[in-house]
């Protein structure tokens, strides 16, 4: 199949044994717990508990590379080393990355699950 700049919809396919619905699914899980997330990690950054933001972070990470997220799932490992570090500056520059490739993220599954 393909790969987007957002999403390796090979390697996933790979990883389900070419299971389309099962991708598809997990997509649409994907995209309400991913906003959700987000939302957590806003919350966390804004109250500086950067523990908790670490730990959504790492929450987000996985399960962005269990769909094939792949520059989501770098910016939360990133996010996450930031947070551990105390990196406030870092912080807030990856939340808003953060945002833009998530939202892009989302954009890509919804056309792979609008497609034939």
């Amino acid at each position: 199949m393909e790969s987007t700049t957002f999403l390796d919809i090979s390697e996933s396919l790979d990883r389900l044994a070419g299971d389309k619905e099962l991708l598809i699914r997990l997509y649409e899980l994907f995209s309400i717990d991913a906003p959700k997330k987000l939302s957590e990690i806003h919350h966390f950054s804004d109250k500086g508990e950067l523990y908790q933001l670490e730990r959504t972070a790492h929450s987000l990470k996985g399960a962005a590379a269990t769909v094939g997220a792949t520059q989501l799932h770098v910016l939360a490992l990133h996010l996450e080393q930031a947070a551990k570090a105390q990196d406030m500056n870092q912080v807030s520059l990856l939340c808003n990355e953060l945002d833009l490739v998530c939202s892009q993220t989302l954009k890509a599954m919804r056309t792979y699950n609008a497609s034939p």
